[in-house]
């Protein structure tokens, strides 16, 4: 009875394993298993790459609201050290973050006071520049007529021809136009102001809120590290290229001051500005204070001296002295500082490069947390 029962299991147990050897899932051939994978994997890259593209046009459409809040949230950043040392002496949150606000608008203020006069005078001598640039230039004009036929013989291919007789009225709308560019920036500069001192009040809430979000423990104690490496990542950058922008500014006054080149205030606080935004600012000055000197100087070497001297200087400032005191705390990529700048100017425009290289920093602390968590222990 017992070897009836076996032997009538055993067929029992063959087929089913038969039928689960022959009908499983994972039965299918190498060719159709690799089909399989590809076309998976496949599917998942274009929705990643309809992701990001929906998400820059987004941000491209709502530039006019990110760019102000993003600027506030890595200025409040920065600031917030600062404001928990106020609140452990017993400032409330509210009234230093106010109080802060309100000084950095008046150290702008001041500031805008003092250069409004030498840039205002600079701005009324523009068609003036504009012909003593072209009259010291006179040698290369033929040149640049033939450039500039060569160009529009080219770009005239295949273009409509226009009527012999073209009348173009000249645009009487000039204030209608300013109202329209000063309009938005004051708008958005409300906006930054006001957001700014939200964030900066509630700068804990908000962050003890996001770590809340997370789920286990050990995601949130990560998440805090981030947070923190994040700021100090910001802090270190910005007060220190504040204070390096600042002496440049004050080299450069300086120096157009002992060259004899006018306005020495408003070259020094233009190359402390320009010198937030790496390369393309210090060469963009070079240009400025070269066109200053040939507008100001009769000689073209006493004209193209401050430009001279600029160069050196900063070359000095950006291959010397950033790298050897910015590079303890935050090194940055030369690659990855040109990429971030090229990918934010063309979504945000000229705001987007002055917030590329502390977006770029943020990603890379963020980025440094979460390989952080995942890199395995490797030998050696």
């Amino acid at each position: 009875m017992k070897r009836h029962i076996v032997s009538a299991a055993e067929p029992r147990q063959g087929g089913a394993r038969q039928i689960g050897t022959r009908g499983g899932p994972g039965d299918l051939p190498p060719e159709e298993k690799r089909g399989e994978r590809l076309w998976r994997r496949a599917t998942q890259v274009a929705i990643i790459v309809t992701a990001v593209i929906v998400l820059a046009a987004a941000m491209v459409v709502a530039r006019a609201v990110l760019v102000p809040i993003v600027a506030a949230v890595i200025i409040g950043s920065v600031i917030g050290p600062a404001m928990e040392a106020m609140a452990r002496r017993g400032v409330p949150t509210p009234l230093g973050s106010a109080l802060i606000v309100a000084m950095l608008g008046g150290l702008l203020y001041g500031a805008a006071v003092i250069l409004a006069a030498p840039l205002a005078d600079w701005t009324a001598r523009a068609p003036e520049i504009g012909a003593i640039v072209q009259d010291r230039f006179a040698a290369l004009k033929p040149a640049l007529h033939t450039v500039s036929s060569f160009v529009e013989t080219i770009e005239s291919i295949g273009r409509a021809a226009e009527p012999p007789m073209t009348v173009r009225l000249a645009d009487s709308r000039m204030l209608e136009s300013a109202l329209g560019l000063v309009t938005p920036a004051i708008g958005e500069l409300i906006l930054f102001t006001g957001s700014l001192v939200f964030f900066l009040a509630g700068r804990i809430q908000i962050k003890r809120r996001l770590v809340q979000a997370i789920g286990p423990r050990s995601t949130r104690l990560a998440a805090l590290r981030v947070f923190r490496e994040i700021e100090d990542r910001l802090g270190a950058y910005l007060v220190t290229a504040t204070f390096i922008n600042i002496g440049l500014g004050v080299a450069t006054t300086l120096i157009t001051w002992a060259l004899g080149l006018p306005s020495p205030l408003l070259w020094g606080a233009l190359a402390g500005l320009l010198n937030y935004i790496p390369y393309l600012g210090p060469a963009v000055m070079a240009l400025i204070l070269a066109v200053a000197g040939i507008v100001s100087f009769p000689g073209i070497v006493q004209a193209l001296l401050p430009a001279a001297a600029f160069v050196a200087l900063t070359s000095i400032e950006g291959h010397v002295l950033t790298p050897l005191i910015i590079s303890r705390r935050v090194s940055l990529n030369p690659f990855a500082v040109f990429l971030s700048m090229a990918l934010w100017t063309w979504l945000w425009g000229p705001a987007g490069t002055f917030l590329a290289v502390p977006l770029l920093i943020a990603a890379m602390a963020l980025a440094d947390g979460v390989i952080a968590r995942r890199r395995p222990d490797l030998p050696g």
